[in-house]
This record gives C-alpha cells, structure tokens and sequence, in this order.
C-alpha cells in the first residue's frame, strides 16, 4: 500500500471512530468541535504517480517550516496545521539554482487533504567510466599563447561607428554615427521570460504587442543592447508578474503580509487585522472567508503620512485610485500626471492619465509607463555595468529602494521570497533569453 493511500484509509478510520463516539454523546452534551484544520498530506510524484526521490522541498505553514529531501520511501510529508492559512510548498529548481515556490496548499475546516505535487523532472543515473591510460603531455610552447581579443562591452562603443569627417560652419558631422541596432525583440524570447504554466502566461498576441511597441525604436527607448534589455525585462517581471499584464495592483493581503509588507501596517498592527483577510467566526460556530478590503489597504498604505506627501495623494481616495498599474507598477497621483507630460513628450497624443488612471493597465499604456520611467529615471546607465548581482542590485535601488534596504538589514529569511534575489534570477533569465 503507498503511503498516500495509507493516510486516506487512516483518515476513514478516524472519521468512523469519531461518528462511533458522536453517537453515544446524550442529546444535551456537544460534539467535538469539527473546524479545527484537518489532516494535510503533500505527495510528491511524476506524471505517472510514481513517487519520485530527491527532491528537495520546504513548506511552511503556521509560522513554521518543514525542510528535507524525498526518497522512494519517503515521498509523502504529512501535517497537522492548527489554522486555516494556506500552506506554503517551494522546491529545489537547478535551473534558477533556487527554491520555486508552487500552487499554495489550503487546509479544509475538520476535513482532510491530500495533495499530489506532479513535477516535471526526470532523474539520470550515472555511470562510471573507466579511466583512461594517462598519456605523456606534449611539450609545452616556448611561446606563450597571444591574447584573446576583449569581448563586448558597455564601456566601448558599441558598435558606434564615427562620422565621416565632413562638417558644416558649425562644426557639426554631415552624417550622422552610424550605430547599428542589435536584433529585435522577438515573441520566442519573450517567451523564455514568460513561459506557459499553470498559473498563467501571457498570449503569443500579448507579447507580439510588447514587441512592436518597443521594436518601433529601441535606441530612442535605451533599449538597443543585450544588458539594457535584461535588466529591464527582469524588473518589469518582479513588478508585473509572470503574466506581463500591467493589470491594477492587488492588495488582497492577510493580516501577516500587511505588517511585513507596510510600514503603515508595521506602526498599526491592530487595523492589519481589521483590513487584511482571514476567517471569521459565525455564530453557529462554522467559518467564513473574510476578504481583505483593498480600497481601505490602498488608502492608508499611500495615502496618509510620508507616502502621501511622496505620491502626491492630497484628496480623499487617491491612494485607492492611482495605486499601482502598468508594467512598471506606476503608483502615486504625482506620477500619473508626470506620466500625462511625458508620454506627450516621448509618443505624442494626449492622454490624460490622472482623469482615465485605469488607461495604464491596458496595452500600449502598461509598457510605455515603464519606458517612461526606465528613460526618466536613466536605469539603462545602472544597466551597463553587466549582468553582476552589483549591477541588478544597483537598477533595483532605483526601482525600489525599499527592498535593499529590507534585504541588507537581513529582513528576507526565506531565499525564495526575498524580492532582491528574484530579480537577480529574472536579470539574469532575461539576459539568457537576448543573448
């Protein structure tokens, strides 16, 4: 019998012994109480069902968190929570050479779940070679080797090739530089960043329009090297998400996530629990769902104290109404109407983005508000220094300097979600993809 199996007979035995009991309880007396979490059990196995070994795993769940590896005996790890918050499970990728985290886990009120982890992954078994005779080195060169020829750089010229020597009265070149355009963005790059899962991914047509709109002028756009558009793609990716929607920010935050999330939250931890979503208790002593109330969230996290003089949310329900949209996350009311200047600047038109703030969520607008700020924010020079954690960690300050602050004071335990680390692993994810 496999161990998953196991539990549900186990679980069936516990569910008849306790109906046996329940029926000897006299009329006047109470049953015990059935909204206690049950039994969790997280299986891990390959497409087929079969358990699959080696696998490195974490979950946490109440505060707490389980560690280890799977072996063939041992694929199964069951829990007992003592709330009705999700249950967190990450495993081990070697291709992002850290933990992923996967589809969370909810506990059932006085019933048990099991859950089956189908991942994709395949184990190789290796074999030993028989070592070969050791053979008499050639002699070594009386010259050394030349030097290889230096790589490509930010610091060069990139490709910029000078002007003929022409010029007019004033001194200025005839023609201009001629500085040739690497290739453009495609869909299957697009793709490497934003691969097809389970939890959702962009339409081929949705990143054919991401495309077109900055293949229209790469140079002007500060996007015409292989780093610049590595470090752009990455952050726009921890801002976004994996979709690449731009949609409107959401603040469906549980009371936890608040406090470790906003200062306000921080100073006020009573109104987290007011604000951010739970369980609540009816008074026939089942449960409900509790929804966070985003609006309220939004309100106070921009639109009261220093964030609200930072945002520019001076009337009553700004925080809610420019919260964070676009590739870029573009939040605050201030930034709204600087983004109305600029996109008449840089793309012409007029669009008036403090009257029509939902425009930024939706396609041209989502990707040209983080143009708009890599250009205004000059992220591209931070950007030519390579693909080095100094580097990311540098165009990061500048996109939210808030998490390395949070980061270098050690504020981000858990590798997995710690934000600064994931757009190390997306700079570097978008720089495989152009290069």
């Amino acid at each position: 019998m496999s161990a998953w199996e196991d539990f549900l007979e186990r679980i069936a035995k516990e569910v008849q012994s306790f109906l046996d009991d329940s029926a000897t309880f006299p009329a006047s007396s109470e049953a015990p109480s059935a909204v206690q979490p049950g039994k969790i059990m997280v299986c891990f196995v390959n497409r087929y069902m079969k358990a699959l070994d080696g696998v490195k795993y974490k979950i946490r769940f109440d505060g707490q968190e389980l560690a280890g590896i799977t072996s063939e005996g041992n694929y199964c790890i069951e829990l007992q929570p003592r709330t009705l918050g999700p249950v967190r499970v990450s495993v081990w990728s070697r291709q992002r050479k850290d933990y992923k985290e996967l589809d969370p886990v909810t506990p059932l009120a006085g019933k048990p779940v099991l859950v089956r982890k189908c991942l994709n992954t395949v184990k190789v078994l290796g074999r030993t070679d028989t070592p070969a005779v050791p053979q008499t080195p050639p002699p070594r060169p009386q010259n050394p080797r030349p030097a290889p020829p230096p790589g490509p750089s930010p610091e060069t010229n990139q490709g910029i090739q000078p002007a003929p020597s022409q010029h007019d009265e004033r001194g200025n070149p005839l023609f201009p530089a001629a500085r040739p355009v690497p290739d453009t963005i495609t869909v299957a790059q697009l793709r490497t960043i934003f691969p097809k899962n389970k939890g959702g991914a962009p339409t081929d047509a949705h990143l054919q329009a991401v495309a077109d709109e900055l293949n229209a002028d790469l140079a002007k756009y500060k996007l015409d090297t292989v780093y610049r558009r590595a470090h752009f793609f990455g952050q726009v990716k921890r801002e976004a998400g994996p979709t690449l929607s731009g949609a409107a920010e959401s603040l469906d935050y549980s009371p936890e996530g608040l406090k470790n999330t906003f200062g306000y939250y921080k100073r006020n931890p009573k109104e987290a629990e007011a604000d951010g979503r739970g369980v609540t208790k009816l008074p026939n002593g089942s449960t409900q769902g509790k929804p966070a109330d985003q609006e309220t969230i939004a309100n106070k996290v921009y639109g009261t104290g220093k964030k609200k003089t930072e945002l520019g949310n001076t009337e009553p329900g700004d925080g809610w109404r420019f919260r964070g949209r676009g590739m870029k996350q573009l939040t605050g009311h201030r930034n709204y109407r600087a983004f109305s200047s600029r996109h008449r600047e840089i793309w012409g038109g007029s669009v008036d983005f403090e009257q029509q703030p939902d425009l930024v969520a939706q396609m041209p607008y989502a990707i040209r508000s983080a143009v708009s700020f890599w250009l205004d924010n000059k992220c591209w020079q931070a950007a030519d220094n390579g693909i080095t954690d100094a580097a990311i960690d540098a165009v990061t300050r500048i996109v939210n300097a808030g998490e390395i602050v949070i980061h270098q004071k050690g504020g981000y335990p858990i590798a997995a979600s710690n934000p600064v680390v994931q757009r190390r692993s997306y700079v570097n994810l978008a720089y495989a993809a152009f290069s």
